[in-house]
């Protein structure tokens, strides 16, 4: 065989096997829907529902001060309506001059109580950092103060004066002031606090100790409720958590679902109502200022429909990277009953590395009321002074806040619930003590 024969034959098997190989690689292709679906697969959100800063980071009570006498609702309709109408006010703060004080606490009691200009007052459960108030109100200038709030006052203008609204921080007694050059912003707090007497009487409490209390000098009269619950299916968290739940798999066993795709887990505790999401790849080795903190737990919520029911801003822990939401009915924290425990009331979310750790939150959502609320009557404020007073467990320098809440609880097998109303001591290291009657109640489930 000569030398172009040889050619030939070693040509014509190098086609072949090229066509083999082709012919190979046109059968064993995965179909396009396949490959689709595995590679750009979009988690599916939980709801639809999405929500603004200012609608999560919101006060929990309002006051009002006069000379003298302080006033308060638990009707939040005057609440939500001055909060609503500051979204629409523009705020400056002028660097040129120095707004920022520093008050004694003798000096800060005479300038919210001054003869001279009245004031309303609201209060949040936790410190907001001057950053996120920035970011949901309309500003002029930034006022370049790297600290937290969680008190705002308002000065109550005579005619014509400019509306003044200051930031109260009242661990460190630091106000930053600023202004409202508005005259829709004056009429809407003149009216406001024309309607004082439309409240209740307050007194304050503790002030001799170094610290002080607003609380109601009549007994209270508070709604209950009864809801129907829906549980929310733990295939739906699954789709809306995992960021390809294709590859996802599952454990049942009695007390627990579990879904994992190897790296994360998700765990949905039926008999607690209760679902948890861990991602333990994850280290703390980057840390986030707290309105960082704020910023992203919003948007992670959003993007997932997490704001199953109506939540507020409860704590920021910045050492610990936490942050947490608290339910609200009527502008009233609603707690887990210690007694008759239904299911968490709180989201819980863990952050590491610009991505969320660790994520709690109840499973179940509130639905329909069963029954035409009832109403309670809790003690007044001077009989909850005698209460505390014979309690000798409680030192009122520990006191972080005195406020009512809401007790959310039912047998863990049914989906009904009642919420009750009573008196609540949060104390500075987190605790949660429920004040019943005139006896010291047990503290709550959730700290």
């Amino acid at each position: 065989m000569n030398k172009e024969s040889i050619k030939s034959v070693l040509l014509t098997i190098l086609v072949l096997i090229s066509l083999f190989f082709t012919w190979n690689l046109w059968n064993s292709k995965p179909p396009f829907e396949e490959f689709q679906n595995n590679s750009f697969f979009e988690s599916i959100p939980i709801s639809n529902e999405e929500r603004e800063p200012y609608e999560v980071i919101r006060p929990q009570q309002l006051f009002v001060h006069t000379s003298n006498q302080h006033f308060s609702t638990f009707d939040d309709q005057y609440l939500k309506s001055l909060w609503n109408e500051m979204q629409k006010w523009d705020f400056s703060a002028s660097n040129d001059r120095n707004l920022t004080h520093t008050y004694t606490k003798e000096k800060f009691t005479s300038w919210v109580h001054e003869k001279d200009e009245a004031k309303i007052e609201l209060r949040f459960l936790d410190g907001i950092p001057m950053e996120t108030f920035e970011s949901m109100f309309e500003w002029d200038t930034d006022t370049n103060e790297d600290i937290s709030f969680d008190r705002i006052y308002l000065n109550v203008p005579q005619e014509k004066e400019v509306q003044m609204v200051y930031f109260v921080s009242s661990e460190t007694l630091k106000i930053v002031e600023t202004s409202v050059n508005m005259s829709d912003a004056n009429q809407f707090v003149g009216e406001l606090f024309s309607q004082r007497n439309e409240f209740q009487p307050f007194f304050k409490y503790g002030e001799e100790d170094g610290t002080e209390f607003l609380l109601p000098v009549n007994k209270v009269k508070i709604d209950s409720f009864q809801y129907v619950t829906d549980e929310i299916d733990g295939a739906i968290f699954k789709d809306a958590l995992f960021s390809n739940p294709r590859i996802v798999k599952q454990d049942v066993d009695f007390s627990k679902n579990r879904y994992t795709d190897s790296s994360r887990e998700l765990n949905i505790f039926p008999n607690e109502h209760m679902v948890r999401f861990v991602n333990p790849t994850l280290r703390n080795t980057s840390f986030l200022e707290n309105n960082m903190l704020v910023d992203q737990s919003i948007d992670y919520l959003n993007d997932h429909g997490g704001w199953t029911d109506n939540y507020f801003l409860f704590n920021i822990n910045e050492l610990n990277q936490e942050i947490k939401y608290v339910m609200s009915i009527q502008s009233i924290p609603v707690f887990e009953s210690s007694i008759e425990p239904f299911g968490p009331t709180m989201i819980s979310q863990r952050w590491g590395q610009n991505e969320i750790a660790i994520y709690e939150r109840p499973s179940y959502q509130l639905m329909t009321k069963i029954s035409s609320s009832n109403t309670e009557t809790l003690m007044s404020g001077h009989e909850l002074v005698d209460t505390l007073t014979k309690d000798s467990s409680i030192e009122i320098n520990n006191i972080k806040g005195i406020y009512i809440m809401y007790e959310l609880g039912g047998e863990t097998d049914q989906r009904f619930v009642k919420i009750t109303p009573s008196w609540c001591l949060e104390l500075i290291d987190g605790t949660l003590i429920k004040i019943d009657g005139n006896q010291r109640g047990d503290k709550s489930g959730l700290e």
